[in-house]
């Protein structure tokens, strides 16, 4: 496995000042400011006028009236999937699983899963994303973390577990004690390395969640050991649930019940948990998790893929749910564009609930401050205050797209309604609008490049690992 050599980040001081910009600061009352942003030690340190005293000896990002917005938060996503864009179209979810995904992903080794990684990685970085919640992988996880780890996101990993389940290759199918004490023994190293990293005044890049893929994958003693060890370390619980009706037909048949009521028998509420989809949450539902810590992660793009339906946003929002958006996985989306998922989230809410109901600020919000806060990370990141994390992405205000200017200043010199920064990003903007990415204030992409990865190296490397699986998992038609 021969990696792209890292580079040097660009602008990686410990004290960087942003000029120039217009502040979509995500607030809680949603404030646009033109100013300035002093980041300190990779969090924010001040926002709007900077003194030149503050400012004095600092390296300077310059920009011309470009939007700058807290990085965007992705909750759902399989990096080690990118490798198989395309290859299990027009078949809903479980033919999809069982007849391509699992196949190709039982043929993984920890090289083919670190060229996947790197190559979702690198896609998501230009497109904005700075934060995100992968759900793994069985073979080769070694690989994905490791292109997790150097494509310098930050994010929760951790191995996908499964054990049992129809139509479940041999290659996926852990024996359930080794599958239980690797993720613990990964667990407890992650959140080692986090806390040390946190003694240094950095809080770790990577955490660990527990990730049991779905109920048709997982015995009941897999669970059992789950919820013990949530229980017992206090880490998340990352799944899918409720994601398709069919799929919920064959839950009901294996276990009596659907996945929340059976989650709840289990024990597994009282903890974090996270669902990927919730597509068909009912009412019963939202009220076994109310002050609970429960979150949704929303894939508009691959449940419509997948003929899926439309999870119902703001009966979550009413129930006190937070929402997360993600992308989910090349392989079934086909688009990683955090952007893309924003728009789609919105459009769709619209013609369930009617145009005035579902704002481009609130599908915004999922992307940033409700997307922190559905993954544990509220208090980090999401938002433009000082005091947080410095995870920012800029978009560029000299595309045509996000033309007419957001800037107040810029308004102030028309006569009648103008247009609302958030609709502009969410309705107008995608990936090809972002200009530059930071994590802790390290640039990642600056003027779309991502310095620090050989994109060439990775798409050539890709190609070859891909040909490597195809031929293992000999897959026909």
């Amino acid at each position: 496995m021969t990696a792209p050599a890292p580079a040097a980040l660009p602008n990686s001081a410990d004290r960087l000042l942003i000029t120039g910009g217009v502040l979509v600061t995500m607030s809680a009352d949603s404030a646009v400011i033109e100013g300035d942003l002093l980041i300190e030690h990779g969090r924010i340190a001040a926002i709007g006028v900077v003194s030149d005293a503050a400012a004095r000896g600092v390296s300077r990002l310059r920009l011309d009236g470009d939007l700058v917005l807290p990085g965007f938060v992705q909750g759902h996503l399989h990096l080690g999937q990118t490798l198989f864009r395309g290859l299990g179209e027009s078949r809903r979810l479980l033919r999809w699983l069982t007849e391509r995904l699992w196949p190709l992903e039982a043929a993984h080794d920890e090289e083919s899963a670190y060229w996947s990684g790197l190559l979702g990685a690198a896609e998501c970085l230009l497109a904005g994303t700075t934060t995100i919640q992968d759900i793994g992988i069985g073979p080769g996880f070694a690989g994905l973390q490791r292109a997790i780890e150097e494509s310098r996101l930050r994010g929760f990993v951790g191995p996908c577990l499964m054990d049992d389940g129809d139509g479940l290759p041999a290659g996926l199918a852990g024996d359930t004690e080794r599958e239980l004490g690797a993720a613990q023994a990964l667990g407890d190293e992650l959140e080692a390395r986090a806390r040390g990293a946190e003694r240094h005044g950095r809080p770790g890049r990577l955490r660990f969640c527990l990730n049991p893929r779905f109920a048709l994958s997982c015995s009941p003693a897999l669970w059992q050991g789950v919820r013990e060890l949530a229980a017992a370390r206090g880490w998340p619980v990352h799944t899918h649930a409720l994601e398709q009706v069919d799929e919920g037909e064959r839950v009901r048949d294996r276990f009596g019940r659907d996945e929340i009521e059976y989650f709840d028998e289990l024990g597994l509420l009282e903890g974090d948990v996270r669902i990927a989809h919730g597509v068909h949450l009912l009412p019963s539902h939202l009220q076994r998790v109310v002050g609970r810590t429960f979150s949704v992660c929303h894939c508009p793009g691959s449940n419509l893929k997948l003929g899926s339906g439309v999870a119902d946003l703001l009966a979550l929002r009413e129930a006190g749910v937070p929402v997360s958006l993600g992308a989910d996985g090349a392989a079934c989306n086909n688009s990683l564009d955090p952007l893309a998922e924003a728009r789609l989230a919105a459009l769709l809410q619209k013609e369930r609930h009617g145009p005035e109901r579902y704002s481009g600020l609130d599908a915004l919000r999922l992307l940033t401050s409700e997307g922190a806060e559905a993954i544990g990370y509220g208090s980090l990141l999401g938002t433009l205050e000082v005091g947080k994390r410095a995870d920012l992405v800029v978009l560029s205000t000299q595309r045509p797209e996000l033309w007419p200017s957001p800037t107040p200043s810029w308004q102030s010199g028309l006569h009648g309604p103008v247009p609302d920064v958030h609709d502009l990003v969410v309705f107008a903007a995608s990936r090809a609008s972002v200009r530059h990415v930071l994590v802790d204030g390290e640039l990642l992409v600056e003027d779309g490049r991502i310095p620090h990865l050989d994109l060439a190296a990775i798409r050539q490397q890709s190609r070859k690992a891909l040909a490597r699986v195809l031929e293992r998992a000999n897959l026909r038609g």
